[in-house]
């Protein structure tokens, strides 16, 4: 697989879906026939947020159908009665998962994944397929939120892009079953969709740190790249937890990639291996441009880093793996925060910043383009 393909593809992705029918026709989603608003927040919605959007749209009499999203833990594969995949003894490999509501699947997916979703089934992603040498009727034994175990058959197979860049889609039903209650995400659709809608949902949603977007809605320039394309670029390893939070990365994935390396300015730092040519880089450019004193060595070395196996705790992630854990983001100034131009310099070299994301994080920068720092390399 093309890392640079991949990329390129998920640039140019569109907000809207592109899904294909049994003769790879391109039709649109049927939600392209209506006006959508999507209202969302950092992590997952608040139950009362989601009590106050559905109060809304009875007010309104209108649609409304809510996705939920949770990082579940994946034991083993069964195919045929046999053993194909089992994770380490206290270990887990993970997978990023969505949940939708059967009911109003067929507004944004074809007949073969709506199908699946009505039979209890899991719909798998072409990367994550790949990954875990996958077949249609492969049973995958996982492990939700709470410790919960769930056998779930394979049903269907389509590309990243049609699944959202989720490894895996089922219905809510399903994962109501592995613990995965909360909502990230409701859709309204309508034929006309007007000041009142926005008037009656600012009303009614007491939480002013909800984000109202729609298909024309700008996407922000720091994304960042899906689990199935971090796995693909930096490796994919099993996890074992500790205390909820704090988690041991497999061994042999560890000893192959992390690694430590005196940086310019930072000095000693522990990341993945293909964080040290785009950071260094980065951090000597500060250094010609004069800045590197706007860089808080002390704050780095007191609270922030690189390297550190853990899941998103700043807000309910649904489970969600740091990228700290890959060590391909790093936290510098922890409390001051960074002059403008160095964000653009850490842009320029591949990373994002975390600071324009919904919930800013200011500190943070995240590897997520190699294509940067090579063709800064090779000029």
């Amino acid at each position: 697989m093309h890392y640079a393909l991949i990329l390129s593809l998920l640039m140019n992705t569109s907000g809207s879906e592109v899904i294909y029918n049994d003769n790879d026709k391109v039709v649109n989603n049927k939600i392209d026939n209506y006006q959508v608003l999507t209202i969302s927040q950092s992590g997952s919605l608040f139950y009362s947020v989601t009590n106050q959007i559905l109060e809304s749209v009875n007010n309104l009499n209108t649609n409304v159908t809510f996705i939920g999203r949770a990082n579940v833990g994946l034991d083993s594969i069964i195919r045929n009665n046999d053993l194909i995949l089992q994770s380490r003894n206290n270990y887990l490999y993970n997978l990023s998962v969505k949940t939708v509501e059967s009911s109003s699947a067929n507004l944004f997916y074809k007949k073969a994944i709506v199908d699946t979703l009505k039979s209890d089934k899991a719909v798998v992603s072409s990367l994550t397929a790949e990954r875990y040498r996958l077949k249609i009727g492969d049973k995958l034994n996982l492990i939700g939120l709470d410790g919960q175990s769930l056998t779930v058959e394979v049903g269907f197979v389509d590309s990243d892009s049609a699944l959202g860049w989720f490894e895996a889609i089922v219905s809510k039903e399903v994962g109501y079953m592995i613990g995965i209650n909360r909502n990230i995400q409701a859709v309204i659709w309508d034929n006309k969709i007007n000041e009142n809608f926005l008037i009656e949902l600012h009303k009614n949603i007491n939480y002013k740190k909800v984000r109202f977007s729609s298909k024309e809605s700008t996407p922000n320039k720091n994304w960042v790249l899906p689990t199935a394309l971090v796995k693909e670029k930096f490796g994919d390893f099993q996890i074992k937890e500790r205390d909820g939070i704090w988690i041991t990365t497999e061994p042999s994935w560890r000893y192959e990639n992390i690694e430590q390396k005196r940086m310019p300015i930072l000095g000693l730092t522990v990341c993945h291996k293909l964080m040290w040519e785009p950071l260094e880089g980065a951090l000597n450019q500060i250094i010609e441009e004069g800045l590197s004193n706007q860089l808080k060595v002390n704050e780095f070395k007191e609270s922030g880093g690189c390297y550190a196996p853990r899941r998103i705790a700043r807000f309910d992630a649904g489970g969600s793996i740091s990228r700290h854990a890959w060590g391909i983001a790093i936290d510098i100034n922890t409390k001051s925060g960074y002059p403008t131009r160095i964000v653009e310099i850490f842009n320029s070299w591949g990373f994002a910043w975390g600071g324009t994301w919904t919930s800013p994080d200011e500190m943070h920068f995240e590897l997520r383009d190699l294509s940067a720092s090579i063709s800064k390399t090779s000029s």
